[in-house]
């Protein structure tokens, strides 16, 4: 025999010998199985535990779980496997189960493989077990039970303390909110005092043509109070504070009054004039002061004698 044959002989030998070793050893071994309980109520849960150690981490264990029972429901199932300092590998399957059916019934045997290095094993088998599925026991004692009448329970809706409460804030905000606008609308006096509006006018312009005449005033605040004059007139009769209007916005509430064509001219140079020195484009004579006094107070008169035969259209 050459010694290539005897070579490929003693391989097949190992192979045979190793092959018989695994199939020995995974036969040997049985899959270690607990119960919790046998006897159960309709409904109730059974925990069902398997387990099996081996002395090597190269083996794999798969279990053939089928999906459906008869007589039995499967409601959870969890799988999981460890190694300990020693390389002992240690596998465990923990089944979670119950029945709807009265009865006694055999939960069947589940198969098994234990494989090593890829080499497909004979299956094995876990052993089976009956479990006792009942009611709840009757209650032989006949003791009598006392019937009970029912019992009212207080019930108190706050519904409507809820919609109340919202309806008085909502009422609260409102009232506010028109008492804002309200006030807000309301014709105050800015200027109200013991005098009268034209007579309060016609002092403050008597006032100011002394002072012209005296020259103690310098030009810009001369027509700066020229032009309030007039504002404060105006403002007291129409019930406005239009001490910050702009000259057009007095020239277009003074349409509402019947003015004539000459004291709205009359009116609009005075005014035009003041704001033309207010901002240091035109330096007017004493002549030229005296005339805007007048220019303001024939409006003013005018305006007091439109004001009292005819309703101001503001």
């Amino acid at each position: 025999m050459s010694k290539a044959v005897q070579q490929y002989f003693l391989k097949v030998m190992k192979l045979m010998v190793l092959s018989c070793f695994a199939l020995h050893f995974a036969n040997a071994q049985t899959i270690h199985s607990a119960v919790d309980k046998k006897d159960i109520l309709i409904g109730q849960q059974i925990n069902y535990d398997l387990s099996i150690s081996l002395p090597s981490q190269e083996y794999k264990i798969s279990l053939d779980l089928p999906d459906s029972i008869p007589h039995f429901e499967v409601i959870s199932k969890t799988s999981g496997d460890t190694v300990d300092k020693k390389g002992n590998f240690s596998w465990h399957q923990h089944i979670t189960l119950t029945s709807f059916d009265s009865g006694s019934w055999a939960f069947p045997q589940l198969s098994y493989r234990i494989n090593r290095l890829n080499t497909a094993s004979q299956p094995l088998y876990t052993d089976s077990f009956t479990v006792n599925v009942g009611y709840m026991p009757f209650d032989k004692s006949g003791n009598p039970r006392d019937i009970r009448t029912v019992i009212e329970v207080n019930f108190f809706d706050w519904f409507w303390i809820w919609v109340g409460a919202g309806i008085l804030v909502f009422l609260i905000i409102l009232f506010f909110v028109i008492r804002y606008f309200v006030k807000k609308k309301k014709v105050v006096d800015p200027f109200k005092g013991k005098a009268s509006a034209y007579e309060e006018a016609m002092a403050a312009l008597n006032d100011l043509r002394q002072k012209n005449k005296d020259q103690s005033l310098a030009v810009k605040d001369f027509y700066t109070m020229l032009s309030d004059v007039f504002k404060r007139y105006y403002g007291r009769t129409s019930g406005q504070d239009l001490m910050n209007q702009t000259t057009g916005d007095l020239l277009q509430k003074l349409k509402g009054y019947q003015l004539n064509a000459e004291a709205a001219a009359t009116a609009t140079q005075a005014l035009q004039t003041s704001d033309a020195v207010k901002f240091a484009k035109y330096h007017p004579t004493f002549i030229e002061n005296e005339a805007a006094i007048d220019y303001v107070k024939n409006t003013i008169e005018e305006t007091e004698r439109s004001s009292k035969q005819n309703t101001p259209k503001i």
